[in-house]
This record gives C-alpha cells, sequence and structure tokens, in this order.
C-alpha cells in the first residue's frame, strides 16, 4: 500500500468509478429482465402462500398421549400385587 495518502485516496476514487461504470453497464443490459423477475418472484410467494394456506386446511393426524406416556409398573410394585 503506498505511503502518501492522496495516492491511497486517488486508487479508491479510481477503483470505486470503475466498478460503478461496470455495474451501470450490466444494469444496462439486463435492464428489460428486471420487471420479469421481479414478477417471477411475486408469483412464487404467491403460489408459497396458496400451498400453505392448503396444508393447514388439512386435519392433523391425533397424537394419543396418554399411551405414550402410560409407564410400566415397576417390579417392586408388581411383587406387593
Amino acid at each position: 500500500m503506498p505511503r502518501n495518502k492522496l495516492i491511497y485516496v486517488g486508487v479508491l476514487v479510481v477503483a470505486a468509478s470503475a466498478l460503478l461504470y461496470i455495474g451501470g453497464q450490466i444494469i444496462r443490459t439486463i435492464e428489460w429482465f428486471l420487471p420479469w423477475a421481479a414478477g417471477a418472484g411475486v408469483a412464487l410467494i404467491l403460489m408459497g402462500l396458496f400451498v400453505e394456506m392448503r396444508k393447514s386446511g388439512k386435519p392433523k393426524p391425533i397424537v394419543n398421549d396418554a399411551a405414550a406416556t402410560e409407564t410400566q409398573p415397576s417390579a417392586q410394585a408388581q411383587e406387593k400385587l
């Protein structure tokens, strides 16, 4: 890196302007595509919302918690019976 601050700032200004110019050229070549990409994004969001609404409308299976949490009697309790 250069020790002189003017050279350092000059290099930064030249690099920034070159990158901005390249970005502008890229945007100019693809600007026709941007509305279509935004439309495709909105369509995907709407389709995702529709799928989620259909999922939440379906009944969910009921899990029998009593059967899952029922414990077996211990060996000592069986001996007392």
